[in-house]
C-alpha cells in the first residue's frame, strides 16, 4: 500500500488501525506488540479459474483455519479482497513473532476442498514490531505493508521488516530451541491442568477430568505456553520424546491422587505421532509402570489427523484403545467429517470446536451444529465436551441439549498441579 493510501482506509483496516492502537496504548517496557499481513497468494487467479463461489468459499475456509489459533495471542482481522490482519499482542520478544508466522503458515500445508477440487492455497506474511518508540499505529500499518511487499516480491514465506530485527530473531528462536532441549532432558518443563467438569449428571461428584496442558517455565521469558513450545519441539523431532513426558507424568499426578478420585487426564499428542508405531509402546510401556486404570488416561487428537490418513490413523489408534485408553477427537466440527468416517471413528470422545461454542448464543446456525454433533455422537454412544464455555448462559444452555462436559474459563483456567488438587477437593471431586 502506497503511504498516500493511509489516508483512505477501508472500513476493516480502519478497524484493525483502532485495534492496533489500544495493543499499543497498553504496551510497556516487558511486552511488544506486532502486527502480520497475510496475502494470499494468486487468489485472484484462483477467481477467474474457478469462479467468485470458490474464492468466497476459500476465504471463508481459510477464515476457520485461523481462528483455530490461540485467541489471546492471535488476533484475527479480515481485511478485504485477500488479505487478513493478525495482531499479536505482548510478545515477550520479537522472536515470537516468527514463531507466531511459523504457525500461521503451518495451517497452510493442508489442501483446501472446493466442490471435487483439492486447491493448495499458499500466502506470504508481512511482519513489524513497536521496537523503542516505535509507537504510532499508523506507522505500524505501514512497515507491516512493507514487510510484506518485501516478502511478494523476494518470494519469501514471511518477511520481518528490517534485517537486524530478523536476524536477532533467528537467533533467539535457536537459542529457545537449544534451551528446550535442555529443558526437556532435566525435566524443567511443567503440566498444568484445565479441569472438563460433568454437567449431564449433576449427582457424580467423581466425573471431573482435566486436559494436562504443558507448560515451560524460563528464566528470560517467563511461563511458556503450549502455541510457543509445541512447533518448537515438532522442530526438534522430539514429539516422541514429549508423549513419553505427557503420559508418563500425567499417569504419575493420577496416581499420587489416588483412587478416591475417578476422573482422569487427557494429553495432547502431537499431529505427526498418531501414525507411529511407538506410540502404542509408549503407552503399554507407561500403562505398565503406573498404578493407574488405563480408561483414566485420554490421547485427544485434532480431528484433521484422522481426515489426513484415515486408514493409518484409524488402524493405530483402535490399537491403542485395545489397551484401555480412552481417544478423544480434538476440534470437532472444524473438518470435512462424513456419517461414514463417523460411523468407524476410533474414539470416545468428541471436543466440539470452541469457534462453534463461543458464538452459539447469538448464532443459530453455530447452535444448530453444536446440537447436531451432540445428538450424532450420543447415537454412537460417545461422550461430548464443549471447549470455551466462559458464561453461565452458554453453559445453562450446553446443559439443555445434554452435552457430558464443559471446559472454559467459566469453570477454571489452566491452573498447576498443586491448584489442580485444591481445586478437586473445593469441588467435592474426591
Amino acid at each position: 500500500m502506497p503511504d498516500t493510501e493511509l489516508h483512505r482506509l477501508s472500513p476493516q483496516r480502519q478497524a484493525l488501525l483502532e485495534a492496533l492502537e489500544g495493543a499499543l496504548e497498553g504496551s510497556n517496557n516487558e511486552h511488544l506488540t506486532a502486527l502480520a499481513i497475510i496475502d494470499i497468494r494468486d487468489f485472484h487467479e484462483l477467481n477467474r479459474s474457478f469462479g467468485s463461489a470458490c474464492g468466497d468459499a476459500i476465504l471463508s475456509a481459510i477464515n476457520e483455519r485461523l481462528l483455530q489459533l490461540p485467541h489471546d495471542t492471535f488476533i484475527l482481522h479480515y481485511l478485504g479482497n485477500d488479505e487478513f490482519g493478525i495482531l499479536l499482542p505482548k510478545l515477550k520478544s520479537p522472536g515470537f513473532a516468527v514463531i507466531c508466522a511459523e504457525q500461521i503458515l503451518a495451517l497452510f500445508k493442508g489442501v483446501f476442498e472446493w466442490q471435487n477440487h483439492s486447491l493448495k492455497i499458499t500466502v506470504n506474511i508481512g511482519i513489524a514490531y513497536n521496537y523503542a518508540n516505535h509507537i504510532d499505529a499508523n506507522k505500524l500499518l505501514l512497515d507491516t505493508e512493507l514487510a510484506l511487499k518485501h516478502a511478494k516480491t523476494s518470494n519469501q514465506p514471511y518477511t520481518m521488516l528490517g534485517k537486524n530485527e530478523q536476524q536477532s530473531s533467528d537467533q533467539l528462536k535457536w537459542e529457545l530451541l537449544n534451551n528446550l532441549h535442555v529443558a526437556m532432558q532435566q525435566d524443567e518443563l511443567e503440566l498444568y491442568y484445565q479441569p472438563k467438569l460433568c454437567i449431564n449428571n449433576p449427582d457424580n461428584h467423581q466425573g471431573a477430568y482435566a486436559e494436562a496442558l504443558i507448560r515451560w517455565p524460563t528464566a528470560d521469558h517467563g511461563l511458556i505456553a503450549p502455541d510457543i513450545t509445541i512447533p518448537l519441539i515438532e522442530h526438534l523431532g522430539s514429539e516422541l520424546d514429549l508423549i513419553n513426558w505427557l503420559v508418563n507424568t500425567a499417569l504419575k499426578h493420577l496416581s499420587e491422587i489416588g483412587s478416591s478420585h475417578k476422573g482422569g487426564v487427557s494429553v495432547n499428542i502431537p499431529a505427526n505421532s498418531v501414525t507411529s508405531k511407538a506410540l502404542y509402546e509408549l503407552v503399554e510401556q507407561a500403562l505398565a509402570l503406573w498404578d493407574v486404570e488405563p480408561n483414566r488416561l485420554t490421547l485427544e487428537i485434532t480431528e484433521d489427523v484422522l481426515i489426513k490418513d484415515k486408514e493409518l490413523a484409524f488402524d493405530y489408534l483402535s490399537k491403542v484403545r485395545e489397551t484401555g485408553v480412552r481417544i478423544s477427537i480434538d476440534d470437532f466440527g472444524t473438518g470435512y467429517s462424513s456419517l461414514a468416517y463417523f460411523k468407524h471413528i476410533p474414539a470416545d470422545e468428541l471436543k466440539i470446536d470452541r469457534f462453534f461454542v463461543n458464538n452459539m448464543l447469538h448464532n443459530e446456525g453455530d447452535r444448530n451444529i453444536v446440537k447436531l454433533i451432540i445428538d450424532l455422537a450420543h447415537a454412537f454412544n460417545l461422550d461430548v465436551v464443549a471447549e470455551g464455555v466462559e458464561d453461565s448462559e452458554t453453559l445453562d444452555l450446553l446443559k439443555s441439549m445434554g452435552c457430558d462436559y464443559a471446559q472454559g474459563y467459566l469453570i477454571s483456567r489452566p491452573i498447576p498441579y498443586q491448584d489442580y488438587l485444591s481445586w478437586l477437593k473445593e469441588n467435592h471431586q474426591f
